[in-house]
């Protein structure tokens, strides 16, 4: 079996959320742990760091990560969902977990799976404790897929830190109509005794993790925002002041050496040592000097955060290429999009909103442009549009992002 033979299992075997969506979301954990049984308990003995949120908990594992790097430990490192390559959800120290191992796994377990009937998510989170078992890291660090509570990240009883990073419109579907019944959900990592660290977030969601943290417990640390360095995007302050705070509260717990070097040598180096893309990143300018940018903004909060920061920046016209997908809530989206040409396209996905049916959406609320049949078009045809004093954006969700990032930039 090839890589490529691997993956077309994993992705066309298994019901997978990000291609699928709601046909693919299980609403409960017996599945996780009959994965963890079939593959002998990896998850025994590991120490994590298991991060939640609507928006930045990417980024906040990536940071996180960073600096336990710097300070001389090996991490285990899990996110979701991946832009280029599958092996970017699982890493060790950075590098991503090797084609072989992939291929490995799928040869060894294929069969037995059959009876687990997993889902992708469910499988590829017991191939990360698999591979990071076997790779004797000192400490996991894991994203929550969606949500937190019915999550399959959260099958630890004391990780060593929790943190949630914020509490926003998204997935409302599974999570709840309102903001204190999503924090519900984002909540449901706390463990008793476990410090929790938080981010900034509503009025009403921190309420509801301060209700959790004292039924368990769980002493919470708040996100330092006046004292954190500003940084070009506002949204990333936000994320690395919590991944700060993060840190110093494990700094602090007995045996772990994280000194404040290591936290700042992290940061500073977090894309180059973890491998983070797509997240407010610049692009090569296109042939006539125009700046170009990706991120990954995809929600009413991440995309209103985009528009601020937009703001703040100097060009003079504005050429958005975008796409989302099909179960996306759009009614309060559109009046936050900025004011701009646009490109409308679908990523190469099932769950892709058809590019048409979003151009003639967006008319009826006063964004006008152009759809085209692929992102690639429509990328390119912003950036042969493009003056030199203009800006090319690329958003709206992960997966288009994923199709505009070069192959020759992703180094797993």
């Amino acid at each position: 079996m090839t890589y490529a033979q691997a993956l077309e299992v994993l992705f066309t075997q298994l019901p997978m959320f990000q291609r699928q969506g709601p046909a693919a979301y299980k609403v409960d954990l017996d599945g996780t742990w009959r994965v963890l049984e079939m593959l002998g308990r990896p998850d025994e003995g590991l120490q994590v760091i298991h991060v939640a949120g609507t928006n930045g908990k990417g980024t906040v594992c990536h940071l996180v990560a960073a600096a336990l790097q710097s300070a001389g430990y090996r991490v285990g490192l899990f996110t979701s969902p991946h832009l280029k390559d599958f092996r970017e959800r699982i890493r060790v120290n950075g590098s991503c977990i090797p084609e072989e191992e992939v291929v490995s796994f799928v040869e060894r377990y294929e069969r037995e799976w059959a009876e687990v009937a997993p889902s992708f998510f469910e499988l590829t989170f017991g191939m990360a404790l698999d591979h990071f078992k076997a790779s004797a890291v000192d400490v996991v660090v894991l994203e929550t897929g969606m949500g937190g509570r019915l999550d399959s990240t959260n099958v630890f009883s004391q990780p060593l830190v929790t943190a949630v990073t914020n509490v926003g419109w998204d997935h409302q579907q599974f999570l709840g109509q309102t903001i204190r019944a999503i924090a519900t959900e984002k909540a449901g990592i706390l463990k008793d005794g476990c410090p929790v660290v938080v981010g900034r977030m509503r009025p009403e969601a921190l309420s509801v993790v301060h209700e959790y943290a004292l039924r368990h417990a769980a002493e919470v640390y708040s996100a330092d925002l006046e004292n954190e360095p500003a940084a070009p995007s506002a949204v990333f302050t936000e994320n690395r002041a919590t991944a700060r705070a993060l840190c110093r509260v494990l700094a602090a717990l007995p045996g772990w050496h994280l000194p404040e070097s290591a936290i700042a040598t992290g940061f500073e180096r977090y894309a180059e040592l973890t491998g983070q893309r797509g997240r407010f990143e610049w692009l090569p300018p296109t042939a006539s000097g125009a700046r170009v940018l990706v991120d990954c903004a995809h929600n009413l909060d991440g995309l209103t955060a985009l528009a601020g920061t937009l703001a703040t920046l100097e060009f003079d016209r504005l050429h958005v290429v975008y796409g989302t997908v099909a179960d996306k809530d759009m009614a309060g989206i559109w009046p936050v999009l900025p004011a701009a040409t646009y490109y409308w396209c679908a990523a190469d996905i099932p769950r892709a909103r058809a590019a048409a049916d979003l151009a003639a959406e967006a008319a009826q609320h006063g964004h006008a442009g152009t759809h085209f049949p692929s992102v690639a078009s429509a990328f390119d045809a912003a950036r042969t549009a493009a003056a030199p004093a203009d800006l090319v954006l690329v958003t709206g969700s992960i997966f288009t992002v994923a199709e505009a990032l070069p192959d020759d930039r992703f180094t797993p």
